[in-house]
């Protein structure tokens, strides 16, 4: 099972590498680290005027230490000579593992809700 989060959602719900290693659940976390809090500084930057407000951390949180820290395989795609190779090779191999990969607080996820909407409101690029 491959499961996508960025590190904002990731941090709400880290208590679960708990249960993924205690049951070797053969899940992989494929982190999108952006070091922000990406739907908050989105819907600022997109939305409101005034600028991003609270939607980065002061500092780098290791994600790859916290998740060996809960006994889990990781793999930093960003590090790897050959990241499709890295991919492949942790992906095949049993039980639960963090796959972390830096990307650009700047970028943007389509498509989104904006603030007050209902679903049926999405708005693309």
């Amino acid at each position: 099972m491959l499961c996508f989060s960025g590190d904002g959602s990731l941090m709400m719900n880290i208590q679960e590498m708990a249960t993924a290693s205690e049951n070797q659940l053969d899940v992989k976390i494929i982190l999108m680290n952006n070091d922000a809090l990406g739907l908050v500084h989105q819907q600022q930057s997109l939305f409101y005027k005034q600028g991003v407000f609270a939607a980065t951390y002061p500092g780098s949180i290791n994600f790859m230490q916290i998740a060996a820290g809960f006994g889990l395989d990781t793999c930093d795609l960003n590090n790897e000579a050959d990241p499709q190779a890295a991919l492949q090779a942790i992906i095949r191999r049993p039980g639960p593992a963090l796959i972390h990969v830096r990307i650009d607080a700047e970028e943007k996820v389509y498509p989104m809700v904006p603030p007050g909407a209902a679903n049926t409101e999405m708005v693309g690029e």
